[in-house]
């Protein structure tokens, strides 16, 4: 019987989460050790998980944050299990370049920094601000891109297709009731912003988690070939504080007692569903 696909995937922004909101927070020290903090505590918390529980997972890493981390990067590859996607260079919301041109040399500059460590090109992209301009599409085909993990409109993968244009670039569905941000994103700077209690996260991701498997195995059962897919994004200087990494690993233990899924990473998760549609 086919497993469901798991896929845990990380945004490691450091330092460009907020540098890309406001260029002003370059001279906020203390706003920038929060990405800090991400990388130096929140990254080793997260391998560590994922090593105890075997579980491969995609990090989206912006091409400043490797160039000015550089142990970010061969940290996660030193794992030997785990995915490198495209996440730009300098984080800048696709709708904010003043051209198409400006937009992919932000992308070039950050696989250019990227893709000599990882070994080869980046397979993967995900918006900084899980939003396209009217020339990404068009950039991301350019550049070979084989799957985006941007869109909220199904729970499927599926061929990705907006402004009325189809690709042979497979879309990875996420939403934003399944990242961390949505839940404990915080700054003095966002008015009326809360952060949620621990108990009350867990048990979103898990029912969200339960839904779709109960889903994806009435498909499955009834001889449907699913491409139903469960994705978690998470952001280290978020998810990596020690209590919530209880949250995260009582997740990953929870999907982990299911017998029929499968801890993937998104390559691997569209390289199957090619192969079953004929379409590798």
């Amino acid at each position: 019987m086919r497993k469901m696909p798991v896929l845990l995937t990380f945004d490691v922004d450091g330092e460009m989460i907020w540098r890309c909101r406001d260029p002003e927070n370059a001279d906020r020290p203390v706003t920038l050790s929060l990405g800090h903090y991400g990388l130096d505590r929140g990254l080793p918390r997260i391998l560590k998980v994922l090593k105890k529980y075997d579980a491969p997972a995609t990090f989206f890493v912006p091409g400043m944050t490797a160039e000015m981390f550089p142990y970010t990067l061969t940290s996660i590859l030193d794992e030997g299990i785990h995915e490198i996607g495209h996440h730009s260079y300098s984080h800048t919301y696709p709708d904010k370049f003043p051209s198409k041109e400006a937009e992919a040399e932000d992308y070039e500059r950050a696989s250019r920094i990227i893709e000599p460590v990882v070994g080869h090109k980046l397979k993967g992209y995900r918006s900084p601000a899980w939003e396209f301009s009217r020339n990404t599409l068009d950039i991301l085909k350019d550049m070979g891109i084989e799957y985006s993990s941007n869109m909220m409109g199904t729970d499927c993968l599926q061929p990705l297709e907006i402004f009325g244009e189809k690709s042979n670039i497979i879309e990875v569905p996420i939403h934003w009731i399944l990242d961390d941000a949505a839940f404990w994103l915080y700054s003095v700077r966002i008015q009326g912003k809360c952060m949620q209690p621990l108990s009350a996260v867990e048990d979103c991701w898990i029912k969200e988690f339960d839904g779709l498997y109960e889903e994806f195995m009435d498909e499955v059962d009834s001889g449907v070939d699913s491409d139903i897919v469960f994705v978690l994004t998470c952001h280290p200087q978020i998810i990596g504080r020690p209590s919530r990494m209880m949250v995260l690993e009582n997740v990953i233990k929870h999907i982990h007692s299911c017998p029929n899924v499968e801890f993937v990473t998104m390559g691997q998760a569209v390289a199957d569903y090619k192969k079953r549609h004929g379409l590798a």
